[in-house]
């Protein structure tokens, strides 16, 4: 009687540790951050297609860079672009959290780029910021921008 409570308390205790790190390990799988870039649609062009998605699970430097040249950017005042018709569009958000962290749009230049960062609730408000040629030229490179 004795043994049978000491290995019903030991088979109770592996059952919990396995549903621990099993919930664990599902849990940990999702994305904290996500890097979307799009582009309009051709044939509705109020629609955004997301074409390229980075995630920090499978694309960790990816990622990092982005926000770096985020985190980089130079802030100017008298910005000028279309901005009905930027290049891409580069959304920073964490499913985990179900939150957008960063709603931008990007217009390549040949010093660099322009990025116009929503600041509000809604796109009448912009921010506009530059990156050197680098930076764009690694954004383009990552995402395999091609002119139109």
């Amino acid at each position: 009687m004795k043994w049978i409570k000491i290995i019903s308390i030991i088979a109770i205790a592996i059952i919990i540790f396995f549903g621990g790190y099993f919930t664990g390990s599902i849990n940990n799988n999702k994305a904290s951050t996500e890097i979307r870039i799009g582009y309009k649609n051709s044939n509705n062009p109020d629609q955004i297609d997301y074409s390229t998605i980075f995630t920090n699970i499978e694309n960790q430097d990816i990622v990092d860079n982005f926000i770096m040249i985020y985190l980089q950017k130079e802030r100017i005042m008298n910005a000028n672009p279309d901005t009905e018709n930027p290049d891409i569009y580069i959304d920073v958000i964490s499913p985990k959290r179900s939150v957008g962290l960063i709603d931008s749009k990007v217009w390549f230049t040949n010093e660099g780029a322009i990025i116009g960062k929503r600041s509000g609730e809604s796109w009448d408000e912009i921010e506009y910021y530059k990156i050197d040629k680098e930076d764009a030229n690694y954004i383009k490179e990552n995402i395999d921008y091609k002119e139109s």
